[in-house]
C-alpha cells in the first residue's frame, strides 16, 4: 500500500491523516500493526493491549511527566546540565523586569532573547550584546509571552536530532533562508528563482514554504549592508532570516552520518536526564566549520514532527517513521490480517 492508499484509508476511517499520520500508518499497516480511529479521530495504533494515538506530532508516548518538563527550557536545561549534558544557563524574567533581566544579561553577552514555552522562530532573537537591541527584543517576546527566558549565546550549526526510545535515529543541519549571488541578479530576482526551485523540487514541504519578503528579511538584509535591489557577486550568500525554519524559507539537510560518536552520545543522554522521553526532537548546536567547539542542546521538543526526516532539501531520506513502529512493536511482523480493522 502506498501513501495516496494509506491516505483514503485513512480518510475511510474518519481519521485526520496530515503527513505524519499517513506515514506513520502506512509503516504500521505493513509491519501488521491494527489502526483505528478514536473518538476525537486520532490515528490510533494497537496490538494486544497497548494503544498509542497519534494526532499530528502528539502522541501518547511520552510519559506525563516528560512532556511537563520540556515545556519549560529553563526546567529542561537544570536537568540536563544535572546530567552531564552541554546546555546553556538562562534564566526567565518576567515581563516587567527588563532592568534586571539585563544585568543578568551583562555577565554572559552575547545572549539569546526568547520564550521560554513554546514560541516561533521570530520571537527568538539571537546573539544580542546592546541594551537597545536587548530591550527591543524582550519588550517584543514580553509582548507575545509574558515572560521572557534570557539565554547564555553559544556558537555552533544548528541541528535537529531525532531521539528514538534513547537512540539516535536521525539528524539534520538547518539552514536559515539565503541565496547564493551570481554576479548578474538582484536579490530580489534571486529570491524568486530560489522560490521556483522550491516548487520545482516536488518535495511538497518546500513547495508549502516560500521565502516571503516581509520585514524581517528586509531587515536582515539591511544588516549585511544590502536591499532588495542589490546585486551579490557569484558565490557571495545572502541571509535572509536568522531563524532557520523552513515554513519561512530555511532548508533541512540530513546530517546523520555527520554526527561524532561524542555527540551522538551526548544527545543520547538527553534520553536519561528526562525519564519517561521516549521519543524527542532535540535542537543541538554542533561546532562545523570552524563555528563553535563544543556540542550544546538548546532544547527538547516532546512532541517532534518526523516528516522532515522523510523529505530533506538534500542528502537521503531517513524512514524515522519505519524506526518509530519497530521501537513501538518489537514483536511486529509484516503483511498481518490485522492492519485492517
Amino acid at each position: 500500500m502506498d501513501l495516496a492508499e494509506t491516505r483514503k484509508h485513512l480518510s475511510e476511517l474518519d481519521i485526520n491523516a496530515g503527513s505524519t499520520a499517513t506515514l506513520i500508518a502506512n509503516r504500521a499497516m505493513s509491519r501488521g500493526i491494527a489502526v483505528s480511529s478514536d473518538e476525537r479521530q486520532r490515528l490510533t495504533l494497537h496490538r494486544g493491549k497497548r494503544r498509542i494515538w497519534f494526532d499530528g506530532a502528539q502522541s501518547n508516548i511520552n510519559k506525563v511527566l516528560a512532556q511537563r518538563c520540556t515545556r519549560y527550557k529553563d526546567v529542561t536545561a537544570r536537568l540536563l546540565r544535572n546530567h552531564g549534558v552541554n546546555a546553556p544557563d538562562n534564566v526567565v524574567f518576567g515581563a516587567e523586569h527588563v532592568g534586571p533581566a539585563w544585568q543578568w544579561a551583562l555577565r554572559e553577552l552575547p545572549v539569546v532573547v526568547k520564550p521560554p514555552n513554546g514560541g516561533k522562530g521570530d520571537l527568538v532573537h539571537v546573539g544580542v550584546d546592546g541594551f537597545a537591541e536587548f530591550e527591543s527584543a524582550f519588550n517584543a517576546v514580553a509582548e507575545s509571552a509574558a515572560e521572557v527566558l534570557v539565554e547564555r549565546f553559544v556558537p555552533g550549526e544548528e541541528h535537529r536530532v531525532l531521539l528514538i526510545y534513547g537512540k539516535v535515529a536521525a539528524a539534520q543541519r538547518r539552514v536559515p533562508a539565503h541565496v547564493l549571488g551570481n554576479g548578474r541578479s538582484t536579490i530580489n530576482k534571486l529570491i524568486k528563482k530560489k522560490n521556483k526551485q522550491r516548487i520545482k523540487s516536488n518535495n511538497k514541504i518546500y513547495i508549502e514554504s516560500q521565502i516571503n519578503i516581509d520585514d524581517a528579511v528586509l531587515g536582515k538584509l539591511d544588516s549585511q549592508g544590502v536591499s532588495l535591489d542589490s546585486v551579490p557577486a557569484r558565490g557571495q550568500k545572502i541571509w535572509l532570516r536568522s531563524n532557520s525554519n523552513v515554513s519561512s524559507g530555511g532548508e533541512a539537510h540530513d546530517a546523520t552520518d555527520d554526527m561524532s560518536p561524542a555527540e551522538i552520545a551526548m544527545a543520547e543522554n538527553v534520553a536519561r536526564a528526562i525519564p519517561g522521553l521516549r521519543v524527542a526532537g532535540l535542537d543541538m548546536l554542533l561546532p562545523r566549520d570552524g563555528n563553535g567547539s563544543e556540542p550544546h542542546v538548546l532544547e527538547v521538543n516532546s512532541s517532534p514532527l518526523i516528516t522532515g526526516h522523510h523529505y530533506p532539501w538534500a542528502g537521503p531520506s531517513r524512514d524515522v517513521a519505519a524506526m518509530l513502529i519497530e521501537a513501538m512493536f518489537p514483536t511486529a511482523t509484516t503483511d498481518s490480517p490485522e492492519t485492517r480493522r
